[in-house]
């Protein structure tokens, strides 16, 4: 049952941490319900969005931006919770002294789902893995709408759960839409680890492990510890709920033998293999499926997704759909009809003779090897940015099998070339100080009739805003050369 928010947050003394999108979305849901919020973000450059501003006079709410490292003991003196933003990590101060003193962490994740009721809790999807969250979200998103029920995606995708929910306090933000919710609407909520971090009750009624690979290790320490906050999203769930796994990723494997026996959940394993006996697989352009009360196959040819990994990703979704009573051919008609979203495996077009493609949301070595599955040896490959802690040399095989020349750049370049060059390869290596310089000498290196791909296995917050900054400059690049 979720709480009574009117008696459970009244009276206390609540701090948000972290003011971008969902920290905005707490504070809008808190504002009329706590007596007494703090606001606070870590980043000196912060201003309240002018919609807020009225709400920085209010008496109850106090609001602290840059360095606040010192002022930690008055902020926690009175404090009984704190809702933290995904990309603060619980090694600042702050949070580390809170956990000192026991004082409750959670994300917005966490926050809304003591907003939910039975009804609306029962009718979740939550998605996660290192790769592919969001394309399956979507997926999902679109095969259930397609099929005349009610979905919404949101969550990590860019869309906080707690805005999907109308609340009394629901006043504040000037674009909150006033319309009722349908109560029968399905969330289907991308999760990332950071989420999952300070999640403790959150309990979907269809969780999906889509992979776990190298990732976050800067943050998450080791792989065991990534692992573990990934199957956080199971936790809780019980007999009449649904897990769903990758059962060909060697992570969620190790990881479900050592929780096996304490997992209640119906299982829902599904493979790239035919051969293995498991309750979803592939095999000759079908999905095939058998589990609970579901007996079936989904036809899934000439679809615009590629790659293998993608195929894993459909069975995922495919699965989802069917806990909710998607008919066969629906759901094959939605998959066929998906338009992939950008910067994965993203096709250009084809610029003087060479293949172009865009794979800017690769940034971790897995994705890249991925999409480098996808071609012959015929790849002229960018890659590099922001390193975070990864292991790069997973990627030397399959470089080796699919890259004639290798182009580095970001901050991490001179330590990807040591990597690779002190390696047995075949292919030539370059390094280039910006992406245009990078671009530039991609077409003068690159043959007609191969490919020029984008795949950077980092983050990319070295050079560009974001994943999404760096795709575009690259396809805007690109198109410049074009004759």
């Amino acid at each position: 049952m979720s709480l009574n928010r009117n008696n459970f947050f009244k009276d206390k003394n609540i701090l948000i941490f972290g003011l971008g999108k969902s920290g905005l979305s707490v504070l809008d849901k808190l504002a009329l319900i706590s007596k007494n919020l703090i606001a606070l973000d870590n980043n000196d450059d912060f201003n309240l969005p002018e919609e807020y501003m009225k709400l920085a006079g209010s008496s109850k709410i106090k609001f602290f931006k840059g360095n606040i490292d010192d002022l930690k003991d008055k902020l926690l003196q009175e404090t009984n919770l704190i809702v933290v933003s995904p990309g603060i990590s619980m090694d600042v101060p702050l949070l580390k002294e809170a956990a000192r003193r026991k004082i409750g962490i959670w994300s917005e994740l966490e926050l809304a789902w003591h907003f939910m009721d039975i009804n609306q809790r029962k009718r979740t999807i939550a998605v996660t893995g290192t790769n592919g969250k969001t394309t399956v979200t979507s997926l999902i998103g679109k095969i259930l709408n397609d099929s005349g029920l009610d979905a919404k995606t949101c969550g990590n995708i860019g869309n906080p759960l707690i805005d999907t929910l109308l609340l009394d306090s629901y006043t504040n933000n000037a674009n909150a839409k006033k319309a009722k919710i349908n109560e029968d609407l399905i969330r289907v909520i991308e999760v990332s680890s950071f989420q999952l971090e300070n999640s403790c009750l959150f309990k979907p009624h269809v969780a999906i492990i889509l992979n776990i690979t190298n990732d976050h290790i800067d943050r998450h320490k080791s792989m065991e510890n990534y692992s573990k906050l990934k199957f956080k999203i199971t936790q809780n769930q019980d007999e009449s709920d649904f897990f769903i796994i990758n059962n060909d990723d060697k992570f969620i494997i190790k990881y479900l033998k050592k929780i096996y026996q304490s997992i209640k959940p119906n299982l829902v394993r599904f493979t790239l293999n035919s051969k293995q006996p498991t309750e979803i697989y592939y095999e000759n352009g079908k999905i095939i499926y058998g589990f609970s009360d579901f007996k079936g196959q989904v036809s899934i040819k000439n679809i615009g997704l590629i790659g293998h990994h993608n195929i894993s990703n459909i069975m995922s979704a495919v699965a989802a759909a069917k806990i909710f009573d998607v008919d066969d051919e629906s759901i094959s008609d939605s998959v066929k009809k998906f338009i992939p979203l950008p910067h994965r495996l993203e096709h250009i077009g084809q610029i003087n003779g060479i293949r172009c493609f865009n794979d800017s949301k690769a940034t971790n070595p897995d994705a890249t090897i991925k999409a480098l599955e996808y071609f012959k040896k015929e790849v002229t490959l960018i890659l590099g940015g922001l390193d975070k802690g990864m292991d790069f040399k997973s990627l030397i095989p399959v470089l080796n099998k699919k890259v004639c020349k290798l182009i580095l750049i970001g901050s991490c370049k001179d330590l990807l070339f040591d990597v690779f060059s002190a390696a047995a390869h075949d292919y030539e290596i370059f390094k280039a100080v910006t992406l245009n310089e990078a671009v530039a000498k991609a077409f003068d290196v690159t043959e007609k009739g191969n490919v020029l791909l984008l795949s950077p296995s980092c983050a990319s917050m070295d050079m560009f805003k974001d994943y999404k900054d760096r795709g575009e400059q690259f396809k805007k690049m690109v198109m410049s050369f074009k004759s």
